[in-house]
């Protein structure tokens, strides 16, 4: 019996699914998101990282580059 695919979120679901990661855990990567959602069978309606952008830009979400991290770092303000 084969897995079944990740769900696609709308983009409603997505945005408060990914406010609820960043409140639950604290600032994150794109690719801790990316883990944790494929844990939860779901996915964004866009690549993780065009989404996050996108909400960025609504002012949903921060995003900074972090060296650190090697990546975005993704937090709700």
């Amino acid at each position: 019996m084969e897995p079944r695919p990740p769900e696609v979120m709308s983009e409603a679901e997505a945005e408060d699914y990914v406010v609820g990661l960043l409140r639950q855990h604290g600032a994150m990567t794109t690719m801790q998101i990316e883990e944790e959602s494929a844990r939860g069978r779901r996915r964004c309606p866009d690549q993780t990282v065009i989404f996050l952008t996108k909400m960025r830009h609504k002012g949903l979400i921060r995003g900074e580059v972090s060296m650190e991290r090697r990546g975005w770092l993704w937090s709700v303000p």
